[in-house]
């Protein structure tokens, strides 16, 4: 068992804080200007090999993205993370029984709901990000 630091419990208590969220080590930083930035990534290392963390993707820029998984959170659920506003939510119920039955006819894949996530946008970002058409003149004549 790591020895447990203070700074690491302080960010791990910012992420349960914040626990429909991912974040990137820079959001992080912003939030924790007390904490370094490489002290950020060095933790947040430590806390993904131990289980407590996941790295749900990166970004265009490539930086990476986490989100808490501690103990007892989430488990035989599998997420869906909107990559403009960084929300997540569960899939479970009859869609997540779905997925994995199509994924698994696929032959015979079966998915790690604790690591998988779907990337995408949620609805509010959808909306946001749909411009109006511009409308078509009628000619007459």
């Amino acid at each position: 068992m790591e020895y447990k630091t203070q700074t690491r419990q302080v960010i791990m208590d910012y992420m349960v804080e914040n626990p429909d969220r991912i974040f990137k080590a820079s959001d992080i930083a912003k939030n924790l200007p007390s904490i370094s930035l490489s002290t950020i990534y060095r933790n947040l290392s430590r806390l993904e090999k131990a289980g407590l963390v996941q790295i749900v993707g990166a970004e265009e820029n490539k930086e990476l993205q986490y989100r808490y998984t501690g103990p007892g959170r989430c488990q035989a659920k599998m997420h869906m993370v909107c990559k403009i506003c960084g929300k997540f939510f569960h899939l479970d119920g009859p869609a997540l029984k779905m997925l994995l039955l199509s994924v698994q006819r696929i032959k015979g894949f079966e998915l790690d709901q604790q690591q998988s996530v779907l990337l995408g946008r949620c609805a509010e970002c959808s909306i946001a990000t749909k411009k109006p058409q511009p409308r078509r003149r009628m000619r007459h004549g």
